[in-house]
């Protein structure tokens, strides 16, 4: 499998180039770790080599299936890094699920959408794959629904669940599924370890600050940010896994990521967690924000709003 430069430790390259080469991916394998953006980037580059046509190294980029795949990219060799996640794959075989806009958790209604579509024979490709972003977002009751085709699907399909944790998920869910550890977010080249650290600390401090009374609190955490673009950058990935792990400790795990799970345990104790799960969708709309270069000073200030829900 071509991993388009997507830094991926050997083991799961392994792993996964051999299920790819050898037509036996499961029919459901869960991503976990890492960030949002580089799941689903290995999410969509796994989709792309179960229909690509190459009887060589797979994603090849040039066959039908592949330029079907990646659209504007078509015959291009390489197609890696962040545009990855510019546009959704375009191949008839490949859909991507996602919650409704409008709501907080991920509900029944997309997924009882694709199981009545998943029955369908594929277009094109021998296989069609689902991938279903922010998995860690099911309710019990998506799940559940989700779990009646996992029991028994169409020799045909495959679902990728692309998940902050497979914790998070019923264990009747994880048990039906191979699970892939992405490990701990990338840091980046060139970011020292006391930059890192820094980093960390601010994202801590913001955790605690969101559970203080008055929203000061929470400016105040914010400002070390201010004439610092890269630290803000560095700390939000922390902070989502540092809500992610409170979210896991209020389901009951105690299988923690972050390098603050004291912090985590006490928004735990704080908070409901549908106000967790919020708090982790509205730090990673932030991320996505940096990545489409939106103002510095915005963002801090959407920062102290946004968590303050």
């Amino acid at each position: 499998m071509d991993f388009q430069g997507m830094k991926v430790n050997s083991g799961l390259k392994d792993a996964l180039s051999a299920m790819v080469a050898s037509n036996k991916m499961p029919h459901a394998i869960i991503l976990e770790g890492s960030s949002a953006a580089g799941r689903m980037k290995l999410a969509r580059l796994i989709a792309a080599s179960l229909v690509c046509t190459s009887a060589g190294e797979r994603p090849c980029m040039v066959c039908s299936a592949c330029k079907k795949s990646f659209g504007s990219r078509r015959g291009e060799k390489k197609y890696a890094g962040d545009k990855l996640l510019s546009e959704k794959l375009n191949h008839p075989d490949i859909s991507e699920i996602a919650k409704e806009s409008d709501r907080v958790q991920f509900g029944i209604n997309p997924i009882r959408i694709m199981r009545s579509e998943a029955f369908i024979m594929p277009n094109e490709s021998d296989v069609k794959v689902y991938i279903l972003s922010d998995a860690h977002l099911l309710n019990a009751q998506a799940q559940n629904a989700l779990l009646k085709i996992l029991e028994e699907p169409p020799a045909y399909i495959c679902f990728i669940l692309e998940c902050s944790s497979s914790s998070i998920l019923l264990q009747t869910v994880r048990s039906r599924s191979v699970v892939f550890n992405l490990g701990p977010p990338e840091k980046g080249e060139g970011i020292s370890s006391k930059k890192m650290e820094k980093a960390a600390a601010a994202a801590a401090n913001v955790a605690s600050a969101v559970m203080a009374p008055k929203e000061y609190e929470l400016l105040k955490s914010a400002a070390v940010f201010e004439n610092d673009k890269v630290l803000l950058k560095l700390a939000l990935p922390e902070l989502e896994l540092i809500f992610r792990d409170a979210l896991v400790i209020k389901m009951g795990n105690s299988e923690t990521m972050s390098v603050s799970p004291e912090t985590a345990g006490l928004l735990a104790e704080a908070f409901p967690g549908e106000k967790l799960i919020k708090l982790i969708e509205e730090t990673r709309k932030l991320q996505e924000a940096i990545e489409r270069n939106a103002n510095h000073n915005l963002l801090i200030t959407l920062l102290s709003s946004r968590l303050k829900v």
